[in-house]
């Protein structure tokens, strides 16, 4: 729990401020049964009309001062708790960031959210505890002590041997809940998993008609979830009913106890020492059962802080330490050999290429012959088991991740839009990027006019995943954040499969303008797209079959005459 909590370490003087405020606090509240003793016993008993007010005006007066420490105390722990949740949430989330790509894929998006929402939150109780509300708790037990000893060591005694019983209960209800609230964070990963899979496959389950199927599938997920939260919080609720009967507990045995001294004369204890006795006794339990209570959740946030860990444990890139420089372009892999998972069949079997630098190569194959899975490599989200890739002569592994994606320029396969502006879209590819050149990316890209044509234009507002947008549009927007990058390496994904024939024959005719003496690498299934190619590399089945121009591999490559023929329909002749 260290790692976790060395987060609010820069917060130590709101600690410390809250720590001081809520003791004040605390000492206000032990003085006043002090004050309405004295008014018992030396105002009421005495019919003196004028103590009773002077003691009313202290109590006035110190319940002012308690009141205002316990707003600024709770004011510097909320400070705090806020610092530090930012903190914990920014470091998951730049861990998540930096994580290997392989790592990332083994952790659901659904669990990464719970944990840099929910856990954080279960967490920030605690750093809560311990910014101020830590303090008042052994502040009212001790202070309650020490002040119901004054009044009879005998009544004080007899209350302290209920503590034990306290703890005692509250430890084996503890024990109970800690495996529950476990196997409930574990069910609410796996229901937010599944709704967010649900949502974002809301059109095929509408398209196929499986809305009852899959609103059973959330139902039973959901049932089984509720049911783990809700023996957590019954165990939970179980604590404040046996603070009630403690609390009452104690109070009837001072009650009878100090009726029989009083009556039978073994003690000299008053009406007004009777009342400050229970008070005193409700401040002893209060500190007993919050600490208690506290005992208790513990465990929820050590497996809070467990499940965060987890994700900060994962691997990164481990190439953040590498190399930097710049570029030119070239790029050769050697008998390069990739699968996504340890044994699994190679999405990337033995590939040999070079790419010149300024050249405009097309990597074309059918669905699954590894062009996607090669991209990956390229851009360093993943490692081959053999072979090597080189960057301008030297080994990709001596670079770091961020100098080889600084200048790589990539639109990548699955589109990425973000609910935000045009401009914002657009811009998230160069930082500090001005209008102009937003405009500009988005003229290259054939995106210009439809954008003027909106009444906002570059302010217009995108929903998630760029819903309002068609697959073109989206494709094209992609297109322009790419081209606002100044980069010597230009890769574009299967990203001119949404465009019409004309739109992509404008667009390819500007990239080769603007483009020019840049490398660019050009992943597709479109023979049109590929053709005008300066080399063209067929990929089948992870493998390289051959390479060469249009007019070189039409007579000699059979797949990729395959391929020209099942979209031109045409004679390869």
């Amino acid at each position: 729990m260290k790692r976790i909590f060395r987060h609010m370490l820069p917060f130590w003087p709101q600690i410390l401020a809250a720590a001081i405020l809520m003791t004040l606090s605390s000492l206000s509240q032990l003085l006043l049964p002090t004050f309405m003793s004295g008014v018992v016993n030396e105002g009421v008993y005495e019919k003196d009309f004028s103590v009773i007010l002077e003691y009313c005006g202290q109590m006035l007066a110190v319940a002012l001062v308690g009141a205002a420490a316990t707003v600024l105390g709770r004011k510097c722990s909320a400070e705090v708790v806020a610092g530090f949740s930012a903190n914990l949430r920014g470091a998951v989330f730049r861990k998540a960031m930096s994580m290997s790509h392989k790592a990332f894929g083994r952790m659901d998006t659904g669990a990464l959210v719970t944990r840099s929402t929910q856990d954080v939150n279960t967490v920030s109780w605690v750093a809560e505890m311990l910014s101020g509300g830590i303090i008042s708790i052994p502040a009212l037990f001790i202070g309650g002590v020490i002040l119901s000893y004054r009044v009879d060591a005998v009544l004080a005694t007899v209350i302290l041997c209920v503590v034990p019983l306290v703890c005692a209960v509250v430890t084996v209800v503890g024990r109970k809940i800690s495996p529950l609230w476990e196997r409930s964070d574990e069910y609410i990963d796996r229901q937010n998993e599944l709704m967010r899979q649900r949502l974002r496959g809301l059109r095929v389950i509408r398209a196929f008609r499986r809305e009852p199927d899959e609103q059973k599938k959330i139902a039973s997920a959901t049932e089984v979830m509720a049911e783990n939260i809700i023996k957590a919080n019954v165990s939970m609720g179980i604590l404040n009913p046996l603070a009630t009967f403690f609390l009452n507990a104690a109070t009837l045995i001072i009650l009878y106890l100090s009726a029989q001294r009083m009556v039978s004369g073994a003690s000299a204890v008053t009406g007004g020492d009777v009342l400050a006795m229970i008070q005193y006794v409700a401040y002893i339990m209060s500190g007993v059962l919050n600490a208690a209570f506290a005992i208790v959740m513990v465990p929820h946030a050590a497996v809070a802080c467990r499940r965060i860990l987890q994700v900060m444990d994962l691997p990164d890139d481990g190439r953040e330490n590498g190399a930097e420089g710049e570029l030119c372009g070239d790029i050769a892999l050697e008998h390069v050999t990739f699968s996504f998972e340890e044994g699994a069949e190679p999405a990337v079997r033995d590939v040999t290429m070079e790419i010149f630098a300024g050249k405009r190569v097309a990597i074309i194959g059918s669905t699954g012959s590894g062009k996607s899975a090669l991209v990956q490599l390229l851009l360093g989200f993943q490692q081959p088991q053999s072979g090597k890739i080189r960057l301008d002569g030297r080994d990709s592994t001596e670079l770091s991740g961020s100098c080889i994606r600084r200048q790589i320029s990539c639109v990548l396969q699955k589109t990425a839009i973000y609910a935000g502006t045009i401009r914002e879209n657009v811009a998230m590819g160069k930082a500090g990027a001005t209008d102009e050149e937003v405009w500009r990316a988005l003229e290259i890209a054939q995106m210009k006019d439809y954008v003027e044509s909106l009444p906002d234009g570059l302010d217009h507002r995108l929903e998630l995943s760029g819903s309002n947008l068609s697959g073109g549009q989206r494709q094209r927007l992609a297109i322009a954040r790419a081209l606002i990058k100044d980069a010597p390496i230009y890769i574009f994904d299967d990203s001119f499969s949404a465009l019409d024939f004309l739109t992509e024959a404008r667009l390819r005719a500007r990239l080769g303008e603007e483009l020019k003496g840049k490398t660019q690498i050009v992943v597709t299934q479109r023979v049109t797209t590929a053709k005008n190619s300066d080399c063209i590399f067929v990929m089948d089945q992870g493998r390289v079959l051959d390479w060469g121009r249009h007019e070189e591999l039409l007579p000699r490559c059979r797949v990729y005459r395959e391929i020209y023929l099942s979209q031109t329909g045409g004679d390869a002749a």
